[in-house]
């Protein structure tokens, strides 16, 4: 059985991408909690949680780390915490890439190229004179090992990162392109089409992968051997599981749509959750989109991912804008009378003194807009580039 949780992070900010993060996960053998439907009992229902030792709290080198809510792990100030947990997880999958830039293009594969080509973004892995490196495979192991210990396995990660300019596309249109929808279909489309995404790119390397008998082998298999023990079967069911946002109930439409028509039925639609079936090709796919979702363990690691990486890019645009600044402020010092270059020179000081970064929620997103203006206007940066317009 498959099993798919998205969470994101980013959705209320002015400022900022918006970051959708999933993570694929495998059960080799079935349980019995698979019934005559294919399907199953939704996994999340299932007790004792069979994510409990993903759940528990694992030194990563001298650092604690645990899988839980974003919000409970990270409030603000360092990304160490966010950074074991993201470096266990790629070890965990079987990933032999040292350095996060060297990652990302295969966790952002529809966005890489266009985030490179942002300003503001483009030390989303670090600056050159410091590229992010994942913690060593030595100190996670200790922490892989007890993932191991899960009847799932962590098979890969992948993610969304919808800057602002595409963002405003979606939501207000562009020239003649009339707006596809509100930020509620766009976290909702954005959330789905990754889903699908990621299933189909795990289960076509699955099987690509010769089959191996048990699983007796867990701990090797996430040490880089053999990130799937088995070979996808074609019937294979999927449970995929999203955190809900935005009021939203109603999904039906946008699931088949993204599905490729499939027809979808419509298990339940409540306060709490919402719940469907449908069909990728031959596999049977249940689909919940559940409130506080990211209560679920897997949901809890996508939504872990999505504000590291959301994190790294609110970096990335501050120290960007810091620098612009910095620059803008010399470059009028140099431009003054000599005998003004004295009080320019410290009035550009002061304002780089002054510099406060911004996590980019509205409030201080509009503090931070006004600090930078002068640099807006002077490098040409268009609102609709940076500022989210709703």
């Amino acid at each position: 059985m498959w099993l798919i949780a998205i969470d994101e992070a980013g959705y209320g900010p002015k400022l900022g991408p918006l970051v959708v993060a999933a993570t694929a996960w495998r059960r080799e053998e079935p349980s019995s909690s698979v019934t005559q439907d294919g399907i199953g009992i939704s996994v999340d229902q299932l007790a004792p949680d069979p994510f409990r030792d993903i759940a528990k709290s694992v030194n990563v080198g001298k650092i604690a780390i645990r899988v839980d809510d974003s919000k409970q792990i990270f409030r603000g100030g360092a990304l160490t915490t966010l950074h074991a947990v993201v470096s266990v997880s790629h070890h965990a999958c079987g990933r032999t890439e040292s350095l996060l830039a060297e990652r990302l293009p295969s966790i952002l594969p529809v966005d890489h190229e266009n985030i490179a080509n942002v300003a503001w973004l483009q030390a989303l892995a670090g600056p050159r004179s410091g590229l992010i490196e994942f913690v060593p495979a030595s100190q996670t192991q200790a922490a892989v090992d007890q993932w191991a210990r899960c009847e799932w396995e962590i098979v890969d990660v992948a993610a969304r990162m919808v800057d602002a300019k595409s963002f405003n596309r979606f939501c207000g249109g562009e020239g003649d392109l009339p707006p596809r929808g509100n930020k509620s279909d766009l976290l909702g489309e954005t959330s789905i089409r990754l889903a699908v995404d990621l299933l189909d790119q795990v289960t076509r390397a699955a099987k690509k992968r010769k089959p191996i008998k048990s699983r007796n082998t867990s701990t090797k298999r996430r040490t880089g051997d053999d990130p799937v023990a088995s070979q996808a079967c074609d019937d294979e069911p999927v449970q995929i599981f999203f955190d809900r946002h935005g009021g939203r109930r109603y999904y039906a439409g946008m699931i088949q749509e993204i599905f490729g028509g499939e027809p979808v039925k419509i298990v339940s639609e409540s306060k709490t959750q919402s719940v469907y079936e449908t069909k990728r090709g031959t596999l049977p796919v249940r689909l919940h989109f559940t409130v506080k979702g990211d209560r679920f363990v897997p949901v809890a690691l996508s939504s872990l991912h999505a504000k590291y990486l959301r994190e790294l890019a609110m970096a990335s645009l501050n120290g960007y804008f810091r620098d612009a600044m910095l620059s803008y402020n010399q470059g009028k010092s140099r431009g003054n009378a000599a005998r003004q270059s004295r009080k320019a020179k410290t009035s550009g000081t002061s304002t780089i003194a002054a510099f406060r970064p911004t996590a980019g929620y509205p409030v201080d997103a509009d503090r931070f807009i006004e600090m930078i203006r002068p640099v807006m206007v002077s490098l040409g940066i268009e609102d609709s580039h940076l500022i989210r317009s709703r």
